[in-house]
Protein backbone atom coordinates (compact mmCIF):
# COMPACT_ATOMS: atom_id res chain seq x y z
CA UNK A 1 0.00 0.00 0.00
CA UNK A 2 1.14 3.54 -0.65
CA UNK A 3 1.29 6.18 1.73
CA UNK A 4 -1.78 7.55 0.82
CA UNK A 5 -3.63 4.87 1.05
CA UNK A 6 -2.75 3.99 4.54
CA UNK A 7 -3.88 7.26 5.31
CA UNK A 8 -7.04 7.20 4.12
CA UNK A 9 -7.39 3.96 5.93
CA UNK A 10 -6.30 5.53 8.87
CA UNK A 11 -8.97 7.94 8.63
CA UNK A 12 -11.49 5.16 7.73
CA UNK A 13 -10.50 3.58 10.53
CA UNK A 14 -10.78 6.90 12.75
CA UNK A 15 -14.05 7.32 11.63
CA UNK A 16 -15.89 4.48 10.44
CA UNK A 17 -18.90 6.86 9.16
CA UNK A 18 -16.62 8.20 6.28
CA UNK A 19 -17.01 6.69 3.06
CA UNK A 20 -13.78 5.86 1.10
CA UNK A 21 -14.41 8.57 -1.26
CA UNK A 22 -15.27 10.84 1.53
CA UNK A 23 -11.78 9.92 3.09
CA UNK A 24 -10.03 10.45 0.19
CA UNK A 25 -11.42 13.43 -0.78
CA UNK A 26 -10.60 15.04 2.50
CA UNK A 27 -6.90 13.76 2.47
CA UNK A 28 -6.54 15.46 -1.16
CA UNK A 29 -7.70 18.75 0.23
CA UNK A 30 -5.40 18.20 3.38
CA UNK A 31 -2.54 17.63 0.70
CA UNK A 32 -3.71 20.42 -1.26
CA UNK A 33 -3.72 22.72 1.86
CA UNK A 34 0.05 21.70 2.94
CA UNK A 35 1.21 22.04 -0.59
CA UNK A 36 -0.04 26.12 -0.78
CA UNK A 37 1.54 26.47 2.70
CA UNK A 38 4.75 24.79 1.20
CA UNK A 39 4.77 27.45 -1.84
CA UNK A 40 4.24 30.42 0.85
CA UNK A 41 7.30 29.63 2.62
CA UNK A 42 9.41 28.69 -0.09
CA UNK A 43 8.40 32.18 -2.08
CA UNK A 44 8.98 34.05 1.54
CA UNK A 45 12.49 32.75 1.87
CA UNK A 46 13.51 33.66 -2.01
CA UNK A 47 11.52 37.08 -1.94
Amino acid sequence: MTKFDTRVEELIAKHPHLTKDEAIKIITEKNERKKQKRNARTNKVKG
